[in-house]
């Protein structure tokens, strides 16, 4: 369909176009005028020198063109006279001689024309002589006639020359020059339109051409040899003629002169000038191709829609018809072909071939499918096919092979396919005949070479006949040529005009000059330069007078052997630059080729040599040589001169330096002895000091643990109200000195730089409440407002060093309540995100006060070890004045800086900045269990200590937890006590220091006995706070440490861990929603027994701790609530946790449960009944804040 629909569309066109273009001249004779650059009107000569040269006579002179351009050469040129009447090339010199009107004579030397005056030296064949010569009239006429001409009417032709291109050139009297290319290519005109416009064309030698206009005609030829067309038919067919077919041998004599005629409306049997209408075919038949099968005796039938048709014209039977539906590939059939081993070729529209042979199908789409548009066979049974857009493809011994435009196809669209025999020789009848295939593309024509696999070709691409070429109108292979259907006729291409053929002649290529340093030289003269001419220019000329191809003009290549023997790339510059050669011997080479699909040209070549500096010659090496070696000897010989007296004075100054030296190294020996004796001391004092500061902190901690412990018990008794007041005096002032020793060995820590930081979650906003609160009986004792600031963007939870960041602030906050007596305490904390880093924030913390402020010139000094601002600050206020330095040297280990700004008698602002990545809050651990209950069944715990007061501490504080005790004076005697048959011990408390066997040791020996650190819990009770003895009592094999005095809760804690006392809730959670209304609570019971532990007896402080709940207890409720309609897991979880901290204080279990419950179920993604949850929790709330505010009733006011 799209091929039929494609003949319609250009019939059309043609139709409307032929009229004109016939009534053009013969269009493959180009014309050159003013347009062109060549000015002269009458021309008179015409000759071709051996540079292929092409040389017109003018009355204005004489032209030159070289294919590209015309120059002309008059008298200013060396001529003798402008009027220039013959031309005469030389032979074997290739002279070129000007005879001239006047009877002159000029020459051409090569660069300009000289007059030759000597008759005796012009050429015998010159006829030179005054006046026109007559024209060749017999070589003019003979051209006429073979070509048939049709130049304009005033266009009277004076010479004509072949040149070696094959091009035919023309001067005439009065229409300047014409150029006749592709000469074997002729028009045949064709009966006028619409009758004339050629629809379908035979094959395989049948020349017969259908019409539009359903008229038949074949091609005659006249005696003269002139070809003109001739009806074949008298009458003409009911639609256009879209394909034609013959009966070939094999067959009866019957059907010999049998034709079929393809139309839009059927297929018609033809026979003795009688045309009829197959009747086995259905009617209306729209034909888009035509094959004959000899083999089998049928003919086959493609149409536009309906597939295609097998049917024996003189049989009764009726057709056989395929499509889709019984194996063919499409309905559109584009292309058919019988071929001479009986199988039937059918292309069709996109989808590929079918080849039927013997009652099968077989396929060909390669790939995606071909659209094919020709089919033909070669008599060896190669079978070429032509598609729209995918090149040729050859099948040949049941391969198939593609070409393309890379094998120098002019187009991917073959439209006809015509395999072309063709002779070498003059004639197409030669001894030696070549296999050539003919492709019709859109506009162009190239011929295939079998042999090479390559196209070149034709005709020129800018060839005006080839405008109107009907590339869908097959065409016809016959004896007398090759022909094509054109709109204004019909094409003849004629190969016994061009031998070989297709053509390609290379161009010819002239060295056309040379410069050397800027200045122009001959190029075929350049010979040996001077040293120093490096800088040379090559220009070189292409000569050819071919039309210009589709593929560009003309191309040069060049190389210079001696410098470089690769080829340049092709350019369209006849140019070669060489900016700075060296001296040596170099050979220019040049070519050219027309177009990039040409043959190159014969290589042109120019010699030319530098001549080698002086410098660089053989015999200046040898005299600078010579001259260097002279100066070197002398030199030597100076040197060697020098170098005795140098000797002489160096030995002398050597014996009196090693004289000093001797002395310097016995002085030097003796400071190294000095100094490393100093240096054993230093080591041997810090080594001393150390374990000076061991020995101390186990002395001093030692009566110390004793001390808090004691009074801790006795604080738990029942006392009166002035026993009370001695017992907090002697736990304050005990603190204190436990401060003071801290302090001593943080400071000791530090300078040795053994003090380092740990990297574990810990709640940021957690930690600046808990060291507000411990802070608020201190300030409200002293009358001062305690402010705790913290900003929005303060991440709750930080990796880092909580126990090094609380001492830091407690030490600053200890500080500036020491210095304030009047107003009060601020302490503020923002916090800033890191855009680069994820998760990364840098928090600031600032403690600013209304004391008493530090002097300007005392900034720097306060923190210096055992300094203060003022002398008279440590009478009134106390302290060792080691706290700022620690503080100062724990944030720098923290990656900050600790900053103050200060006013006399105006208060003070610390304040540093320290980096910390955010944690997940629910990755916090917590030391403090939920209630300090007596263990229930009792445990059995070892103690081993030496100092009785301390086993008098721990057994007291132990048995109030329902822990049975067993004492061990040392190390020895807790292994024995361990080790015995009926021990059963839940847990060891292993001080580190005692008699006859320390800590360590009895670890070990442990360890023997009980591998497995949970079977035996050991947990360390030691004086000494550095972390050298905590990690050596982990080696030993202990669970943890803790420093002396210990803290009661958290040994209650390591105690309940280690033994598996702390377990989750065995309630189960409820995964059901609840019902409507809320589970009546439990009653509330309070303990106030950890709170009243906390305070020491101090009610004020019970108070401020109930007021501050009270006030944030239903603010924290509230965010309950609204968590829990939103279904927020971790405001959820954040909240129930900061709630049930606080309840903890009061004692009220199963409150503090409830919230232990809510915060486990969120943190598992539970939230179904949450909302039934947080009313319960509001409940009891409820039902507590009575007692609570019962008790504030009851507690003193603080002053």
């Amino acid at each position: 369909m799209f091929r039929f629909l494609l003949r319609l569309t250009w019939l059309w066109l043609l139709l409307l176009a032929s009229a004109a273009l016939r009534a053009q001249p013969t269009a493959f004779v180009k014309h050159f005028g003013p347009a062109e650059g060549f000015a002269p009107r009458f021309v008179y000569a015409l000759a071709q020198d051996p540079q292929g040269y092409l040389w017109v006579a003018t009355a204005e002179g004489v032209v030159r063109y070289d294919g590209t351009a015309f120059r002309a050469f008059t008298t200013k040129s060396g001529l003798a006279e402008d009027f220039a009447t013959r031309l005469y090339v030389q032979r074997p010199t290739g002279t070129l001689w000007v005879a001239h009107y006047q009877g002159g004579v000029s020459r051409w030397n090569g660069r300009r024309f000289v007059p030759v005056s000597n008759r005796a030296a012009w050429p015998d064949s010159l006829h030179a002589g005054p006046g026109i010569p007559s024209s060749d009239t017999a070589a003019v006429n003979s051209y006429a006639r073979r070509h048939r001409l049709r130049l304009p009417d005033d266009a009277q032709v004076s010479c004509v020359l072949n040149d070696r291109e094959g091009n035919g050139w023309l001067g005439t009297a009065g229409q300047g020059l014409w150029r006749h290319s592709d000469r074997h290519l002729r028009l045949i005109p064709t009966p006028p339109a619409p009758a004339g416009a050629i629809t379908a064309a035979g094959a395989g030698g049948l020349a017969l051409f259908g019409t539009a206009a359903g008229r038949l005609f074949s091609i005659g030829q006249s005696g003269s040899g002139e070809f003109y067309t001739r009806p074949a038919f008298s009458g003409s067919f009911p639609q256009a003629i879209t394909a034609i077919a013959q009966a070939t041998a094999p067959s009866t004599s019957k059907q010999a002169d049998l034709l079929w005629i393809g139309t839009g409306s059927g297929v018609w049997q033809l026979r003795a000038g009688k045309a009829q209408l197959l009747s086995s075919l259905p009617r209306n038949l729209r034909v888009t191709a035509l094959a004959w099968d000899a083999v089998g005796g049928y003919l086959w039938v493609g149409t536009a829609l309906d597939g295609v048709y097998r049917c024996q014209p003189e049989g009764p039977a009726p057709a056989e018809h395929f499509t889709t539906a019984n194996g063919l590939l499409h309905n559109t059939v584009s292309a058919l072909l019988a071929d001479a081993a009986g199988r039937v070729w059918i292309g069709t529209q996109g989808t590929g071939l079918a080849v039927w042979h013997q009652g099968d199908f077989t396929y060909h789409r390669f790939g995606e499918g071909l659209d094919v548009t020709d089919l033909r066979e070669q008599p060896a049974g190669t079978v070429w096919i032509g598609t729209a857009g995918q090149g040729l493809w050859r099948h040949q011994q049941g391969k198939f092979r593609r070409y393309t435009t890379a094998n120098g196809l002019a187009s991917a669209y073959c439209y006809a396919v015509v395999p072309f025999r063709h002779s070498s020789g003059q004639a197409s009848h030669s001894a030696s005949p070549r296999e050539f295939v003919l492709l019709v593309h859109q506009q162009e024509l190239s011929a295939f070479d079998p042999a090479t696999g390559q196209a070149t070709p034709v005709v020129a691409a800018d060839n005006p006949l080839l405008r109107g070429l009907r590339p869908f109108a097959t065409v016809s292979s016959t004896a007398n040529g090759v022909w094509l259907a054109s709109s204004q006729g019909l094409l003849q291409l004629d190969a016994s005009l061009t031998s070989p053929w297709p053509t390609s002649s290379p161009p010819t290529l002239a060295l056309t000059g040379a410069q050397v340093d800027g200045a122009p030289r001959d190029a075929a003269k350049l010979g040996q330069l001077k040293a120093g001419q490096h800088r040379l220019n090559f220009t070189f000329q292409g000569v050819t007078l071919q039309p210009r191809p589709s593929s560009g003009g003309l191309q040069y290549q060049y190389r210079l052997r001696g410098y470089l023997d690769d080829w340049s790339q092709p350019s369209a510059t006849g140019e070669a630059q060489f900016p700075r050669l060296d001296a040596g011997q170099y050979v220019l080479e040049a070519r050219a080729r027309l177009g990039s699909q040409g043959a190159w040209s014969r290589v042109e070549q120019v010699g030319f040599g530098i001549a080698t500096p002086f410098w660089r010659t053989w015999w200046f090496a040898a005299l600078a040589l010579l001259t260097v070696g002279a100066g070197v000897w002398a030199v030597v010989r100076t040197r060697e001169a020098t170098l005795r007296r140098q000797k002489f004075q160096l030995e002398t100054t050597v014996r009196e330096r090693t004289t000093e030296l001797r002395h310097q190294k016995a002085h030097i020996e003796q400071m190294n002895t000095e100094l490393t004796v100093a240096r054993d001391a230093a080591e041997a004092s810090r080594k001393a000091k150390a374990q000076f500061l061991a020995n101390m902190s186990h002395e001093i901690r030692t009566p110390m643990n004793a001390v808090i412990g004691l009074t801790h018990l006795l604080q738990r008794m029942p006392t009166t109200g002035e026993q009370r007041e001695y017992l907090e005096a002697i736990q304050g002032s005990s603190q204190n000195l436990l401060t003071i020793i801290n302090d001593i060995l943080d400071s000791s820590k530090i300078e040795a730089g053994k003090l380092t930081l740990e990297h574990t979650p810990f709640g940021l906003r957690e930690l600046l409440q808990r060291v507000g609160r411990m802070f608020t009986f201190a300030t409200a004792s002293k009358n001062l407002y305690l402010d705790l600031q913290l900003a929005p963007t303060v991440p709750a939870a930080v990796y880092g060093d909580p126990v090094r960041l609380n001492q830091i602030l407690v030490n600053l906050i200890g500080n500036a309540i020491k210095f304030t007596t009047h107003g009060g305490v601020t302490v503020s904390a923002t916090a800033t995100a890191v855009p680069e880093s994820a998760g990364a924030w840098r928090v600031q913390l600032a403690v600013r006060d209304t004391g008493i402020g530090i002097p300007a010139n005392k900034l720097e000094a306060i923190f210096e070890d055992f300094s203060q601002a003022n002398t008279s600050t440590t009478r009134q206020f106390g302290g060792t004045g080691l706290g700022l330095s620690i503080a100062r040297n724990l944030v720098e280990l923290h990656g900050g800086q600790l900053h103050v700004e200060s006013q006399e008698g105006a208060g003070s602002t610390f304040w540093f900045e320290v980096p910390y990545q955010e944690a997940d809050p629910a990755s916090v651990p917590s030391d403090a269990p939920a209630d300090l209950n007596p263990f229930d069944p009792p445990l059995r715990v070892l103690v081993a200590e030496d100092n009785e007061l301390n086993q008098l501490v721990a057994r007291k504080t132990l048995e109030a937890w329902n822990v049975l005790v067993t004492l061990a004076a040392n190390g020895r005697l807790a292994v024995e006590a361990a080790t015995a048959p009926a021990a059963a011990f839940d847990a060891v408390l292993m001080d580190v220091q005692m008699p006859e066997m320390d800590g360590y040791e009895a670890t070990r020996q442990l360890r023997l006995h009980f591998p497995d650190r949970q079977q035996l819990p050991i947990i360390g009770l030691t004086a000494s706070a550095l972390p050298e003895d905590r990690a050596l009592a982990l080696e030993a094999g202990m669970n943890d440490t803790l420093p002396k005095p210990f803290d009661p809760a958290i040994l209650y804690t390591r105690l309940a861990q280690f033994t598996g006392r702390i377990v989750p809730d065995s309630v189960p959670k409820s995964r059901v929603a609840p019902t409507a209304g809320v589970a009546p609570a439990a009653p509330l019971t309070l303990d106030w027994e950890l709170l009243e532990e906390l305070a020491f007896g101090n009610e004020a402080f019970i108070g401020q701790v109930i007021e501050t709940f009270l006030r944030e207890a239903p603010l924290l409720l509230e965010q309950l609530q609204q968590a829990a309609q939103r279904h927020d897991p971790a405001a959820l979880g954040q909240a129930a946790h900061k709630l049930k901290g606080q309840v903890a204080y009061f004692g009220v279990a199963n409150l503090h449960k409830r919230l232990d419950a809510l915060e486990r179920q969120v943190h598992a993604g539970e939230t179904t009944d949450a909302a039934a949850q947080v009313a319960g929790i509001g409940q009891q709330l409820a039902e507590l804040y009575p007692a609570l505010r019962q008790r504030v009733q009851q507690t003193t006011p603080l002053p």
